[in-house]
């Protein structure tokens, strides 16, 4: 990806986005993000997406309903973000698998200008077993029908 500007194609295919205003308490010593805050912000978008493809976000939601937990992260820090920029957090999910899915997320300056790309891998856990499980049927229906042909269904994997 081109770290001067958002490609308008592949932006696109991000359909949730997450706006967010840099605090004070964000910047390091170099007052620049902290770069663990990134984590938290792709939190929160991953979080505000599951709320939009219509799941109750509730204390219940990630302990009972659907114990999802994030398994691996990525991200390529690209362009540096100050105290009281703000940024946009696009999120999508690129793949469905039996038991995971993946988020993909780009951050920018309202500007455009591209200051991460990161992914995660959550997994559908059951606490009870200490085992995954394949994701349930409705969390697939919601994000194919907030999706639509974006995201791909690979089963038996």
């Amino acid at each position: 990806m081109d770290s001067k500007s958002s490609n308008n194609k592949d932006i696109q295919l991000y359909k949730h986005l997450y706006k967010h205003t840099i605090q004070f308490s964000q910047v390091d010593s170099f007052r620049i993000v902290h770069n663990i805050q990134y984590f938290y912000f792709l939190e929160w978008a991953r979080t505000q997406y599951l709320s939009v493809i219509s799941l109750n976000i509730d204390p219940n939601l990630f302990l009972k309903e659907y114990p999802i937990m994030t398994v691996h992260s990525e991200i390529d820090y690209l362009n540096p973000c100050r105290f009281n920029d703000k940024i946009e957090v696009l999120t999508k999910v690129s793949w469905v698998k039996k038991s995971s899915f993946k988020f993909d997320n780009i951050i920018r300056l309202e500007s455009g200008l591209v200051l991460v790309a990161a992914s995660s891998i959550l997994v559908n856990f059951n606490p009870k077993l200490g085992q995954t499980e394949r994701i349930p049927d409705d969390l697939r229906k919601m994000i194919r029908d907030f999706e639509l042909d974006n995201v791909k269904f690979i089963e038996g994997e």
